[in-house]
């Protein structure tokens, strides 16, 4: 049995220790006695806040690489201590596309080039050779480091997470404050092409982002549903963040809104995956919009085909924290910022 999150947070505030800074760093795959040090860094960083338990839990790190769930690339220090981490895992529910993240470096091994190293490390050769379509990253929006590092690697923005994680810890120096929004952002290592139907709203930001990346789509009208919604919800609850993963959007689609809204209260966030390969999927965003629910953006070969992302907020973003650093992020974020005003229309709450 695994230990609870408590119980490694009274193991981690108890062994929480200072690293010398100026050490030589050794970067390379995670080994199994790297667990504890990996732990260690997220709670350095992160304090008791990140959203996801198996971090704080060495034996858990340690069995999803054993599992190759998870491949983590270290930044260690001679004496073994880990200063730095990324790491590539699943994601998606198309096996062939995994997450490139959790890039940390600790404070004081920050200004040199570790960043760079293990950022080159985490999509060097393994992505080709796993056969990856897709290397999916999430990009904190709070500072631009991350960014330059995704856009430096060649990783394109498609989707904007409107404060999707909490803020820091009180005493971190990262950031600018408040809760976090996550760019959404994949290298394409391959297309696979196929028919979509572009909901009236978003037809033209689709179009243009699919000409951008070179995706191949053959563009078809929607359909009025004829079956009941299929799909599948999920949470993270130390976020408050919940997902409504919707594979066939049916006639009872505003139904399956507000049962997802009422299983998962008091969120900040609520999102919702549509498949653009469904005719029924405009009709699904009409319902989502008059329930509050704007633009997030595209998943190009989220589930095999493309996914269309909405979400919904609790109370009105501020839209002065989001730092983007390239202009198609940018021009994401204006898109999504004028679904917004037309969705909400500039009301203080959307729940």
């Amino acid at each position: 049995m695994h230990k609870s999150r408590q119980e490694n947070m009274e193991w981690l505030r108890a062994n929480l220790r200072t690293i010398e800074p100026g050490q030589g760093v050794e970067v390379g795959l995670f080994r199994p006695e790297d667990g504890e040090g990996v732990a260690l860094l997220y709670y350095a960083i992160y304090g008791e806040n990140f959203p996801l338990d198996y971090v704080y839990d060495p034996d858990r790190v340690r069995a999803a690489n054993a599992a190759k769930d998870l491949y983590q690339y270290v930044g260690r220090t001679p004496g073994g201590e880990v200063v730095g981490l990324s790491a590539l895992f699943p994601a998606a529910p198309n096996p062939a596309i995994l997450e490139t993240g959790g890039l940390m470096i600790l404070p004081s091994y920050r200004g040199g080039m570790l960043a760079m190293r293990l950022g080159k490390a985490t999509p060097g050769t393994l992505p080709e050779e796993l056969g990856l379509a897709a290397v999916f990253g999430q990009s904190v929006c709070d500072h631009v480091l991350s960014q330059k590092l995704t856009r430096h690697f060649g990783y394109r923005p498609f989707g904007l997470e409107l404060e999707a994680m909490p803020e820091r810890p009180e005493d971190s120096t990262d950031g600018v404050g408040g809760r976090i929004s996550l760019l959404d952002e994949l290298r394409l290592l391959g297309d696979c092409p196929h028919t979509v139907h572009l909901p009236p709203p978003y037809a033209d930001h689709l179009r243009a982002t699919y000409a951008a990346n070179g995706l191949q789509r053959h563009f078809a009208d929607g359909a009025t549903p004829q079956t009941p919604t299929e799909g599948t919800r999920s949470a993270m609850d130390h976020a408050a963040l919940a997902k409504l993963h919707v594979t066939a959007p049916g006639t009872d689609i505003d139904d399956a809104l507000a049962a997802f809204e009422a299983a998962h209260p008091g969120r900040h966030a609520w999102h919702l995956h549509l498949p653009l390969a469904h005719p029924a999927t405009p009709h699904a965003v009409e319902a989502a919009r008059a329930r509050g629910y704007f633009y997030g953006g595209l998943l190009p070969l989220w589930t095999g085909t493309d996914v269309l992302l909405m979400q919904k907020l609790a109370t009105a973003p501020d839209f002065s924290l989001p730092r983007l650093l390239s202009e198609e992020a940018q021009a994401l974020f204006s898109a999504i910022r004028s679904d917004y005003d037309k969705v909400v229309g500039g009301t203080e709450s959307a729940a």
